[in-house]
């Protein structure tokens, strides 16, 4: 970036401690400087109500991965889905050992769809702390790390999606394949579109928010489905619809914040390092990620107990 270090920069204060830890010592050595949006290049330069608090451009893995130990306008974004990532690689185990002895009835394909649901979820929230801790890296490994963290909401999407249908269609394994394949053809059309160099630009992201967010409205189409075939009481327990609701009005929050740029758009430099609106989504999809493990649970609870009882059901949906 031509004339980068001549302009004039925010100074990151610098500890007068001596620093044992190799690592960080490299850190506070290499990284001297926050800059601003205007000192940004171009291709970094993703919303302009973000002002400042922008970490130079390392060129370097291990200086953009040591940057973890500073505060930056990309910290929160890092650390809320690196956390988040790790919480849901550790909840498998005691979850495991709480519900697989709970019933008789409980099998592998319970083990199954859970397990597809935190993988979704962790690689999803992985990859999005690898984009945010890479970005600063060049342009093209920041284009690469984003068209990344693209198919990993799709990861989300589908991991999340799957153990439902499982769920809301427990007694109706012709039913439960058929929207396994409709929602993963889906899946597979929006890979297409992530995949597109264009759909990772600035101007497309209330294109990328209406791709993502039909989508996530697909969810809809099994609901209505399932209710129409067993009804609305029968479908509320099955696919637990009250922590569906909760995880699309926490999704639905989290899209407005990042299509309206609230609200660093409303205050400009307020929110650069805490509050901005992509810190906002961040926490909006681990809190609605959460909302679906619950309804995981309660919809395994009931598959297995009271709703687990799929005699007249299946003999009526036969094929043929």
């Amino acid at each position: 970036m031509s004339g980068l270090h001549s302009r004039k920069a925010v100074k990151v204060t610098k500890t007068e401690k001596k620093i044992k830890s190799p690592m960080l010592r490299e850190t506070v050595e290499t990284e001297q400087v926050l800059l601003t949006w205007e000192q940004m290049p171009d291709w970094y330069q993703d919303n302009e109500y973000i002002l400042s608090g922008y970490r130079s451009i390392s060129g370097s893995y291990t200086h953009s991965f040591h940057s973890i130990y500073q505060i930056h306008n990309e910290t929160l974004n890092i650390l809320s889905h690196l956390l988040a990532s790790l919480l849901f690689l550790l909840l498998p185990v005691p979850i495991y050992n709480s519900i697989i002895s709970r019933y008789a009835t409980a099998s592998t394909s319970d083990i199954v769809v859970f397990g597809v649901f935190f993988l979704g979820v962790v690689l999803s929230f992985l990859i999005s702390a690898t984009y945010h801790l890479l970005s600063n890296h060049s342009s093209h490994i920041r284009a690469l790390s984003c068209q990344l963290d693209y198919l990993g909401i799709v990861f989300l999407f589908w991991g999340s999606t799957i153990p439902y249908l499982y769920y809301g269609f427990f007694c109706t394994p012709h039913l439960q394949y058929l929207h396994y394949t409709t929602f993963s053809l889906l899946c597979a059309v929006v890979v297409s579109f992530t995949l597109n160099p264009s759909f990772r630009q600035p101007k497309y992201r209330t294109y990328r928010t209406m791709v993502y967010g039909a989508l996530g409205a697909s969810y809809l189409l099994p609901i209505l489905h399932g209710v129409h075939v067993f009804g609305w009481e029968t479908q509320w327990r099955r696919m637990s619809l009250g922590w569906m609701g909760v995880m699309l009005l926490f999704n639905g929050l989290g899209a407005i914040f990042y299509t309206m740029r609230i609200p660093e758009k409303w205050y400009p430099k307020t929110f650069d390092i805490v509050g901005a609106s992509h810190q906002l989504m961040h926490f909006m999809t681990v809190f609605a990620a959460l909302a679906l493990l619950v309804g995981l649970l309660s919809a395994f609870d009931f598959a297995h107990g009271e709703g687990g009882v799929c005699g007249s059901e299946v003999s009526g949906f036969q094929y043929g």
